[in-house]
């Protein structure tokens, strides 16, 4: 249990950096920005109840990327594939606050993690099919994708492509496409869902990001 609390406090100021990273990207800024509640922890003396009403995302990322952190050491121990899978796995999480909130998967975010990813594969020995396997599952994801976004026109956006194309790298070949495949079973069941209880339309925008983040997030794992 020691390393797995380890991981967690490490994923702390993590979370806050995710934070002031999803309030930075939508005005165009590189930098965290702490504005709107962004640095949770520094109003924990005025207690849960209040802080979770206040500002829900910053608590939940907060909390939320430590508890990854540790399922990463706690799966994988002291490891640089523990390591790895918690650096990835709090990218996910950015990606889904932003895509969630406003839309938007930032190319800012994607391609600096892709050229990560890309450049780790050979020293990443547990993806599956090895370097050449991420490369060419994420070389396909992204395909496939950007093929989905043209056949769209707007359903499915370029960042997903981007999206796809990092889970394809970070979790190689077959993994990578069970990473997808799930990612896109939610999203379909979840959208029927949403359609059978009329809470959308045909039209609706829905985000696609965060579905193919679990699905991710699911396989970096091993559940």
């Amino acid at each position: 249990m020691l390393w797995p609390l380890l991981f967690a406090l490490i994923g702390w100021p993590i979370g806050m950096v995710v934070n002031g990273l999803a309030n930075a990207l939508p005005r165009r800024r590189v930098l965290p920005s702490w504005e709107r509640g962004a640095l949770a922890s520094l109003a924990w003396i005025k207690g849960f109840r209040e802080r979770a009403c206040v500002h829900p995302r910053a608590l939940a990322v907060e909390l939320g990327v430590p508890i990854l952190w540790a399922l990463a050491a706690a799966r994988y121990g002291v490891s640089t594939r523990a390591g790895l899978v918690a650096l990835y796995l709090t990218i996910l999480v950015l990606v889904t606050v932003t895509d969630l909130e406003h839309r938007r998967i930032y190319d800012a975010v994607m391609l600096p993690a892709i050229a990560m990813a890309i450049v780790l594969a050979p020293v990443s020995p547990w993806l599956g099919g090895g370097a050449w396997g991420a490369w060419l599952t994420g070389l396909g994801a992204f395909i496939f994708f950007f093929l989905m976004v043209l056949l769209t026109r707007g359903g499915i956006g370029g960042g997903d492509a981007t999206l796809a194309a990092f889970i394809g790298l970070i979790t190689g070949f077959p993994q990578g496409l069970q990473a997808l495949a799930y990612g896109i079973l939610l999203a379909g069941g979840v959208s029927l869902l949403l359609l059978l209880t009329r809470r959308a339309t045909l039209t609706t925008a829905i985000p696609y990001g965060p579905f193919l983040s679990i699905g991710g997030a699911v396989v970096l794992l091993g559940f």
